[in-house]
């Protein structure tokens, strides 16, 4: 395993770009094995009488669905270049601009155990940005950390931007 400041220099060094990174396939095929175990256990439930078994399994069923579409290639990544930065998730693309963006840093989402890496966008729109702020203090987040610490991928994107911005 590459150290930290040796991963983010690495990326560095492959400016202007463009930079492809990818969503961790180990997290997200965890995350489709306890999905896939919890359905089971929903429709267990369900076959039991339970009705509380139907929010399990529908709940799960959902996770599981969505684990297997980010798997599939092309599902997730983030692409950084010259001009900003592109955003994949489930296949939807965001593209952000640098001048767009500031503040990138890690953030926690309450009550969800989950890090981030927020920053500001100034294209977002008022009532979500209200609303995301109010929750995480920076209107927009990067979906996945691709392979960094929250830490690391913050810097990476702070220090990218400032070579966009001298370039």
């Amino acid at each position: 395993m590459q150290p930290a400041d040796s991963k983010i220099e690495v990326n560095l060094a492959r400016f202007p770009g463009p930079v492809r990174l990818y969503p961790s396939r180990k997290k997200w095929f965890l995350i489709l094995l306890i999905s896939a175990l919890f359905t089971v256990v929903g429709f267990w439930m369900v076959a039991e009488s339970a009705s509380s078994g139907w929010y399990a399994l529908i709940f799960f069923a959902a996770c599981l669905v969505v684990s297997v579409i980010m798997l599939l290639p092309g599902a997730g990544g983030l692409v950084l270049d010259r001009d900003g930065f592109r955003m994949t998730s489930l296949f939807r693309s965001h593209r952000v601009r640098w001048q767009d963006a500031t503040g990138f840093e890690p953030i926690s989402i309450p009550y969800s155990n989950q890090r981030l890496v927020g920053f500001d966008h100034a294209a977002t729109g008022r009532t979500i940005a209200a609303l995301n702020t109010a929750i995480a203090s920076h209107n927009a987040a990067l979906p996945d950390t691709y392979g960094f610490s929250v830490d690391e991928l913050a810097q990476l994107m702070l220090r990218w931007q400032e070579r966009a911005a001298t370039a």
